[in-house]
């Protein structure tokens, strides 16, 4: 503002000299032009004097004795005239021409005046001769004088008016130089005081962003101590003290300190800063991480010293843990994921080449989880899973690494084995963690698992090492529940071959390579055959029959057990009414057909049946659908629901392998079973172990107790046959009556019977 009014007073000033001095121009110009008048003016006096003098001469010449009275008075007023004259121009302008004509007029009425006086005393003659000798020569000088003066007075004004033409044109030009100037001036410092204000306000801004940031200021000297920090460095630490003249280092974790100190050093000179994290304890106590930009603003005169911009990053760096973790972590258990243990296996790979040392993959996977889950509830089986991962991890090293594949599947990665036979001991180790009961939903459950192991010195790719796991996993699986297995390179066929079986499952349902076996179910008692049990094969074109165990699983892992079983089922029903058009004064062959768990899930599945029967003919009545024990355990509702709507129709229900793993005895009265199956593992030993005997005969008087047929699997000796008639079972299955066998074998089992008595099972 005040360099605005100086610029302001400044234009005012030239203004005031430029008028000024055009003013002093054009009153030289009427001073000459003045003095020029008075001279020409005295130039006309001196010719009326002159004149007068003639006139004189003559009015003596003319009127002698008459006198000049009246021709000296008017000389002497034009005399007294000239006199004023040349005074006025005396006082307009002192020059040597002025001064001279000055005295020429008082030559000129000297002479004047002799003259008039010789005419008038002396008459005629004396007065031409004092004209001639004086008066005359006076006027001559004073007219050249006057010449002189006005010819003097003519260049002085004409050099007058060019002069002050020039200082006029002058003046004008350097005042409207002097205008533009000041002018380009004034904008110049209005936009200087607009930029200016623009600043304050930006500056105001910005001083109320710094103190109001969560972002904490801090400028820091040579010596790393605070030269200037912003208010919100108390929000960060809680202090209330101004830091001024402290180390900037003395707010970080005493062994973070030395780490700022050396990157406080280190933004010395550097062009783009420096990042770097440090700890600061906050208002509460707690240490919080800070992250901090350093800046080298020493050379800069407004700030001299190292910028430093710290912000707080704990939320950040947690959220950034936590997402860390979850990409290699399992969600559910906590555990290693894919991802994890492929690159500890890289790296583990890359020690055991250097250290000449062993490394192990384990591949682990649960037996009958899938049915586990069914039956309990996905809730039931997360649960599970936790409490699996928490016992593999149980057992393991430190440096080792315990991971979940995804659904059941976990995998182990054991570093630097001094002996690769250390890798079986672990895998049995942990088969005798899982070995431990587990309560589910109030009840016990045993797990077991398949273990398969691949053992490397580093040498093979990770890629590699993690399938040759998978391959000995599922030899394990292959070779019976509960089971480890080292893989082998043979292994790797049988695998290849799964895999291609899996492949090619789809296209032998639709193209009919599947059919079925039967296994009669007989009459203890008489031999008699009352009812027959379905039992898929596989046709395959170039690998021969294949058993139910080389496909089922495969089925079920793939989804296409539902399409199967359909198959199945009309193929079974449509059996059981051909051997009842057969047999037409027999009593009807019940046909027995198993039900897998996802079958039974599906909403669908009664009207399936329903469909089948009315497709083929059979009564309902004549159809029992077997279902696994594991099927009545969870789910109840849902369970009791299908069973219901299957009852509805008229089937007869069965549970299938009765007393593995499940205890519900407690629900055989409320779910609408008709048929118990006592699974082979209690029959085996049955005549040579009493504990055994008694277990069956408690099943058979609890069946029989609640009015269901109970059927005995697995009967392989006639004194097994014994036992359990002994124990009034009716019904039995099993090798010593027969195999199972085709269609056309049954139809002739049946014909070469003879006794026609009815019989339900």
């Amino acid at each position: 503002m005040r360099a605005q009014w100086f610029t302001m007073l400044a234009a005012a000033i030239v203004a005031v000299a430029m008028v000024a001095g055009a003013e002093l121009t054009r009153e030289g110009a009427d001073r000459h032009r003045r003095v020029q008048a008075l001279v020409e003016h005295l130039g006309a006096q001196t010719q009326q004097m002159s004149s007068l003098r003639w006139r004189a001469t003559a009015e003596q010449r003319a009127h002698p004795g008459r006198g000049i009275h009246g021709t000296y008075d008017q000389g002497m007023a034009l005399y007294r005239d000239i006199l004023v004259t040349t005074r006025a121009l005396r006082a307009t302008e002192r020059t040597p021409e002025t001064a001279q004509l000055q005295r020429d007029v008082n030559v000129m009425y000297a002479a004047a005046l002799r003259t008039f006086m010789a005419l008038k005393l002396r008459g005629v003659g004396a007065g031409h001769q004092t004209e001639v000798t004086a008066l005359r020569p006076a006027i001559t000088r004073l007219a050249d004088s006057l010449d002189v003066a006005s010819a003097h007075q003519q260049r002085v004004a004409d050099h007058a008016s060019a002069r002050s033409r020039d200082a006029l044109i002058g003046s004008l030009v350097i005042g409207l130089v002097l205008i533009v100037l000041l002018g380009l001036r004034f904008e110049r410092l209005r936009r200087h005081a607009q930029q200016r204000a623009i600043e304050r306000r930006g500056e105001e801004r910005l001083r109320a962003l710094v103190e109001h940031s969560s972002d904490v200021f801090v400028v820091v000297g040579r010596d790393l101590r605070v030269r200037w920090h912003a208010a919100s460095l108390a929000q960060l630490t809680g202090g209330s003290e101004p830091l001024v003249g402290e180390p900037l280092t003395a707010l970080a974790h005493p062994d973070d300190r030395e780490r700022l100190a050396e990157l406080l050093r280190s933004a010395h000179g550097a062009a783009e800063g420096v990042v770097g994290d440090v700890r600061v304890r906050d208002a509460e106590g707690a240490w919080r991480d800070v992250e901090a930009v350093i800046r080298d603003h020493l050379e800069d005169a407004a700030i001299h010293g190292l910028v430093v911009n710290m912000r707080d990053v704990t939320e950040r760096r947690r959220l950034e843990d936590k997402l860390r973790h979850r990409a290699f972590h399992d969600g559910l258990t906590g555990l290693a994921n894919r991802a994890l243990l492929e690159n500890r296996i890289g790296h583990a790979s890359a020690v055991a080449r250097r250290r000449e040392r062993s490394l192990a993959v384990l591949f682990l996977d649960l037996d009958d989880f899938k049915t586990i889950n069914d039956s309990l509830g996905h809730a039931a089986g997360d649960e599970l899973l936790r409490d699996v991962a928490e016992r593999v991890a149980g057992v393991l090293r430190a440096g080792d690494t315990a991971s979940r594949r995804g659904g059941d599947e976990f995998a182990v990665l054991l570093e630097d084995l001094e002996d690769p036979a250390e890798a079986e001991t672990v895998a049995w180790r942990i088969m005798d963690a899982l070995g431990a009961p587990v309560t589910m939903h109030g009840r016990e459950l045993t797990i077991g698992a398949s273990i398969g192991i691949a053992l490397s010195d580093g040498a093979i790719g990770v890629e590699e090492l993690l399938r040759n796991a998978d391959v000995a996993m599922y030899a394990a699986k292959d070779a019976g529940k509960a089971a480890v297995r080292v893989f082998e390179p043979h292994m790797v066929r049988r695998f290849v071959d799964r895999l291609e079986l899996r492949g090619e499952l789809g296209a032998a349902i639709e193209e009919g390579q599947l059919e079925l076996d039967y296994q009669p179910i007989v009459e203890l008692d008489s031999g008699r055959i009352v009812s027959a049990e379905a039992l898929v094969r596989w046709r395959h074109p170039t690998r021969g029959r294949l058993a139910p165990d080389q496909f089922i699983g495969l089925a079920e892992e793939t989804g296409l057990i539902v399409a199967l079983g359909h198959w199945v089922l009309r193929a079974a029903c449509t059996q059981a009414r051909a051997l009842h058009d057969a047999f037409p004064d027999r009593a009807p062959i019940a046909m027995s057909v198993n039900v897998s768990t996802r079958q039974l899930r599906d909403p669908g599945f009664p009207d399936t049946v329903a469909a089948v029967l009315d497709e083929t003919g059979l009564a309902p009545e004549a159809l029992v659908l077997e279902l696994t024990e594991s099927l009545l355990v969870d789910n109840r509702e849902a369970s009791m629901e299908q069973l219901e709507r299957l009852k509805e129709l008229g089937v007869r229900l069965a549970v299938d392998d009765f007393g593995t793993g499940y205890s519900v005895l407690s629900y055989l009265q409320e779910f609408p079973i008709d048929v118990l199956k006592i699974d082979k593992s209690f029959v085996d030993d049955i005549h040579t172990r009493p504990d055994k005997a008694k277990l069956v005969a408690g099943i058979v008087n609890l069946g029989m107790s609640l009015a269901l047929d109970v059927v005995a699997e697995g009967i392989e000796e006639s004194q097994q046959a014994d036992e359990l008639r002994a124990m009034r079972s009716p019904f039995g299955q099993g090798y010593l009556f027969s195999r199972p066998v085709s269609g056309d074998a049954v139809k002739a089992l049946l014909a070469a019977q003879t006794t026609t008595a009815p019989a339900q099972t």
